[in-house]
Order: C-alpha cells, then structure tokens, then sequence
C-alpha cells in the first residue's frame, strides 16, 4: 500500500539502552506528542534496574535507594532546556529488588536537539557519573492530519488523581523497552493521539484503523485488524488493544492509520516489534508415521548425522527438551532412526508451526559456524560455553580478547546491549588451562541460571600471585591489567 506523501514517516524505534560506569543500568525510551495552540512536546521514559544502585537501610527496616538524573537538551552549544533531580527508588524489603520509572515532558520547537543524559548512584561513592547524548528530531506539525508517536502500556488504571502517568482518564505506565512483545503477552495495549482530522473531512465522524504488518511480507495480519469510529476533534486520543493470540515468532510493523469515514487513507505513524510466541507443547508421540515420512527431517537417513543435530539443540532447549536428550536419546545404538527424525521434527515444529524447516536450517548453521569457531578435539563446538552462549543468545555486540595480559589467565568478555528481557548482559570466558583452546565460563552478573562468580576478578587474576584470602571478591592491581577498564567498557 502506498501511502500519501504528505503523511508523517514511519519513524525508527528510539529504545535505548544506556551502559552505564559503575552507574545504574537504566532503559531510555521516548515518545513525541503535540499539543494544539501550543506546539510540540516529548515524554522521555527511563526505567531503572533496582539491582544496580547501592541501597541503604531505613528505620523502617526497609531500603532504598537514590539516582541522580540531569536531561539537558540543546542545540549546538545553546541549552534549549534542562532538567535535574534525585529519584528515590521504591522502598525494598531485604533482598529483593525491583526496577522503577520516570516520565518527564518538555515542550520543544521543531528542529534537531542533542539531549545529554547524565545519570549517576547518590550513595555510590566511587560511582562519578555516566554522561550519554541522543539526537531527537522535532518535526514540523503537518497543516493536515496527523499522529503522534504510539506509546505502548504495560499498566494501567482509572485515573484517581491526575498525575504525570495520566493520559485520557487512565494512569498509564509505560512500557520502555516497546520493541519487544514477549511471549507472555497475550495482547498488546497502546496509545496514540490524532491531530487536525476535523480541518480534512465534512462529517463529524472518522475511522482508525490499527494492525500488525509483517516486515518481511508486507501483509497485514488479519486477526490483528481493528477498526475504530471516532467523533473528529483538534485531538483525538486512541486507547485500544490488539490481540496477540496466535501470532507466530517474527518482525512487524505496528500500523496506526487515521481514515475518513469513505476509508481514505489521510495520516499513519508505525513501529518497528519482535514478537516472540509462546513455545507450544513437545510431544513427538503426537505426530503420525505419515506427517513424519513427509517432513523434512525424513531426508536424514544417516543415523549417526541425526543423532549429532539432535543432540545439538541442546543450548536452546528447555528443561523438559533436556530431560528427554538425557534420558532418550542417551545412547546412539539404542535409538531408533524413526524416532529421532520424529523428535527434530516436533522440536521446531514447537518454535515454528509454519517455517520450522528455515529455522532448523539458520540454527544448523550456528550450530556449523561455532563448530569452526570453538570446536576442539574433545568437544563439539555446541558443547564449549562460548558455543553455548552464541547459539542461545546470539553473537555478542562486543568482545574483549585478551590473550596474553600479565598475571590473568586469557580472557574474554562479552557484551550482549540486549538478550530478550535482559539489558546491558556481560559474560566472561576465561583459560585456567593456558592453552587458549577452550574458555569456559566463569561469571554473568544478570541472567538467571547461568555461572555468577563474586570472586570472579580475583580469579581471573591470580595466575601468578594465587590467595587465601576467601572472603576477597576484587582482583589486585598489576602491571598491565585492565580487566576493570574492559568489563565496564567494553570495546
């Protein structure tokens, strides 16, 4: 479908994640607005990790924590508008910490602004601050209709007492990390504003129309199409949902399009999201000899050859996939070729009910890159944990390689900006065997279930000057060490 030229583009997501120095971990996300008469305005969104700031104890016996916060916005070397305070995080009980939210807005003329954000952990004493800068574009309002950005919502509530969460009567909390619609969601809610609909029809009455588009067809999926009726007005706010049932893993494109009510296309804004669908349920037994002898996986006859690509699954199996590898398909000989052809196929047919046979293929040659990769004589390359970690989470966007650094053992670390639900993730690989053959893992600070090592520096850094000291987590200075430098930034 082409779209009028007078329209607003579809803009790029504007989500991202700030890496911050011995600093707070914080999610960044903005959205544009417009108010009639007056012009122009943003809502920036910051969602801060509660597990990355020091927290102090109260009298209540709770604790909390503080984050120092300075948005500056300017153009050239004028500042156009700043803003700074000290957010207090929620009060926590023992443990157990929980993330928190800031939303601010500032009224901005057209034009191309360096927004500087410098975020630093009030009782952190050794923290000094981080500094980070964005350019935001302010567009020009159009003369006809037009969209704000879609922001979407996490949370929301009638509103009690106004507040800065309110919008339309409901107290809305956004959802800053908006490219991600992960499989837990069921639906997706959002909010959008529309401008100037009642300066481009005779009648009193308009259409808007919401949908999905997938990116790589460009069609849009018809279980998602909602159609909405609305009075024209100088403002128009759109509070809706669509259903996120039966939307298969994949890119698309969320549409928002305001129509006449002859259904003439006049103003759209989009956003780019992932969907991830839940996994439906492993059971081999379920499909039959016939569905089995006219798949894909009927084309392996090597034994030997299948019995390796199932096992290879390992990295990005569950818990109950792991269960049936350890007790299944435990010994070659004992495997019956039909069964293993059945179980490949059932496995990414869970992931993929329409293309399992293109993900098999794009995870098969993972599974061959990290073989060359990191394969050794003793181990498949899926096996080593730097194998592991590229086929379940990727390649890294950084990676540290430090070989040779006096009084370490060679070391790697890794740096995800983003892995699904987790932000900012760093793994780091080391060789206590100096043979820079195979690395294992020795530390992830953030994702459940994977290796965390307080002492990890201390580890690293004790190849020639080991200790006793149990109870220290922090390596020693040495000449030529930067493990500190390249973990906090990586490059």
């Amino acid at each position: 479908m082409k779209y009028p030229s007078h329209v607003l583009i579809a803009l790029c997501s504007f989500l991202f994640f700030i890496d911050l120095h011995a600093s707070p971990l914080a999610t960044f996300n903005y959205k544009r607005f417009y108010v009639p008469g007056k012009g122009p305005f943003i809502e920036t969104y910051f969602d801060i990790s509660g597990s990355s700031i020091l927290l102090e104890k109260l009298n209540s016996g709770a604790y909390q924590g503080q984050v120092e916060l300075t948005l500056i916005f300017k153009k050239g070397e004028e500042i156009v508008t700043f803003d700074k305070k000290v957010l207090q995080s929620p009060e926590m009980e023992g443990n157990e910490t929980v993330d928190f939210l800031d939303v601010q807005r500032f009224a901005l003329h057209p034009g191309t602004y360096d927004l500087e954000i410098n975020m630093r952990d009030v009782l952190n004493p050794e923290d000094a601050g981080y500094t980070s800068h964005e350019t935001i574009e302010i567009e020009e309002p159009s003369k006809s209709a037009f969209l704000s950005d879609i922001e979407l919502v996490s949370a929301f509530k009638k509103t009690e007492t106004p507040g800065i969460f309110t919008k339309s009567g409901y107290d809305m909390l956004p959802m800053v990390s908006d490219d991600y619609l992960n499989p837990s969601m069921n639906q997706v809610v959002l909010y959008f504003e529309i401008y100037g609909m009642e300066q481009l029809t005779d009648t009193s009455v308009f259409l808007t129309k919401v949908f999905l588009k997938t990116l790589d067809t460009d069609e849009p999926v018809a279980s998602t199409m909602k159609y909405l009726r609305r009075e024209t007005a100088p403002v128009v706010p759109i509070f809706t949902s669509l259903s996120l049932e039966g939307i298969p893993t994949g890119q698309y494109l969320l549409m928002a399009e305001a129509r006449t009510k002859d259904n003439e296309l006049v103003a759209f804004k989009s956003m780019r999201v992932t969907r991830t669908a839940p996994r439906a349920e492993l059971d081999p037994n379920k499909l039959t000899d016939a569905q089995i002898a006219a798949s894909w996986t009927a084309r392996y006859t090597d034994k030997n050859v299948l019995f390796e690509h199932v096992h290879s699954i390992r990295p990005i199996a569950d818990d109950k996939v792991i269960f049936y590898l350890d007790n299944t398909f435990q010994y070659k000989d004992s495997t019956e070729l039909a069964f293993l052809q059945r179980f490949l196929y059932a496995f990414w047919k869970s992931r993929s009910e329409l293309n399992s046979e293109t993900e098999w293929l794009q995870y098969k040659a993972q599974v061959e890159y990290v073989q060359g990769k990191y394969g050794t004589r003793n181990k498949k390359g899926w096996q080593t944990d730097r194998g592991r970690v590229f086929l379940k989470y990727g390649p890294p966007n950084d990676i540290v390689d430090r070989a040779q650094e006096p009084s370490s053992y060679p070391y790697q670390i890794w740096r995800y900006y983003k892995t699904d639900i987790f932000n900012n993730v760093k793994f780091v690989f080391y060789d206590p065997t100096l043979m820079s053959i195979d690395y294992e893992l020795l530390h992830c600070e953030y994702i459940p279930g994977e290796r965390r090592t307080p002492q990890w520096k201390l580890l690293l850094e004790t190849r020639n000057t080991p200790t006793n000291n149990v109870d220290q987590q922090d390596g020693r200075d040495h000449f030529g060490g930067r493990v500190d430098d390249f973990y906090e930034n990586p490059r």
